[in-house]
């Protein structure tokens, strides 16, 4: 997988500099050097589509990791369940995952009010106004957005998603403003990560555009390969992924996390056959 934060009990993003970050499968961020790990339900990163930056969810069983992450829904689990679950139960936990869901389908405005009810029962609950942040980015709300971050950081100083999506949140404010971004910025590392943010999303596609124009700036980008290695395998095609492994591992043979991902892919591979 890739680098960056997490993903649902399969495979994950890490850092490096993170406690307890291993290396696994996925995808990885050159600029901070971080390294997949299982996580242990999903924690879901929800927004940026395209070139949105970063935007994280977070669930309160779900482990998270600075940088950049995002578990998805559990295989099997849909709305309807979730909404099911949440009449019958409409504990805090349950809601919050129920908005992720919504989130995640899209539905952005659906998941604000019933984030709202948690905090507005709970208002040290750091995970939910970190979903609200995310959520009203979503929906171009971005002053609401930064305000639901603060929140999330002055109870939770070390927050590090709370603080991505806080910068991305006041990056997409400034866009709307016509505030320009550095080009200088736009090297073969902010593609790599820019690929990351739509990768946790679920958008493999756009984080495949990412990371080969990444190439085009740096061909020599073993992480970028690995990456779109990554990308391939969330989309259920392990023989194109096994491609850019190679390719990847051609270009770095120390690159373990690519040859983590070769040994995934030829697995998948395998099952595919039989």
């Amino acid at each position: 997988m890739m680098e960056d934060e997490q993903i649902p009990a399969e495979h994950s993003v890490s850092a490096e500099d993170v406690p307890g970050a291993s290396t696994t499968e996925g995808p990885v961020d050159e600029s901070s050097g971080s390294r997949p790990q299982k996580t242990r339900t999903a924690l879901i990163l929800a927004a940026a589509l395209i070139a949105l930056p970063g935007i994280y969810l977070l669930a309160n069983h779900w482990v998270a990791t600075p940088v950049h992450s995002a578990p998805r829904q559990t295989a099997g689990t849909d709305i309807a369940s979730l909404e099911a679950l949440v009449n019958a139960s409409p504990t805090n936990d349950n809601r919050i995952n129920l908005s992720i869901a919504y989130i995640n389908g899209g539905s952005a405005s659906r998941a604000i009010p019933i984030l709202q009810s948690v905090v507005a029962e709970d208002k040290s609950n750091v995970v939910a106004w970190n979903d609200l942040c995310v959520a009203h980015t979503l929906q171009k709300d971005y002053d609401n957005a930064i305000e639901e971050c603060n929140k999330a950081l002055l109870i939770s100083p070390s927050f590090q998603l709370a603080r991505n999506n806080r910068q991305w949140a006041q990056d997409e404010k400034n866009k709307s403003l016509g505030v320009k971004e550095d080009a200088v910025s736009r090297d073969a590392a902010f593609y790599v990560k820019d690929g990351l943010k739509q990768y946790n999303l679920g958008f493999y596609d756009q984080a495949i555009g990412s990371w080969q124009h990444a190439l085009e700036l740096d061909p020599s980008s073993a992480s970028a390969e690995n990456n779109i290695g990554t990308a391939y395998m969330m989309k259920k095609h392990p023989a194109e992924a096994l491609v850019w492994f190679n390719k990847a591992i051609a270009l770095d043979p120390t690159l373990q996390i690519a040859k983590n991902n070769l040994a995934w892919a030829q697995q998948e591979q395998a099952k595919d056959s039989k």
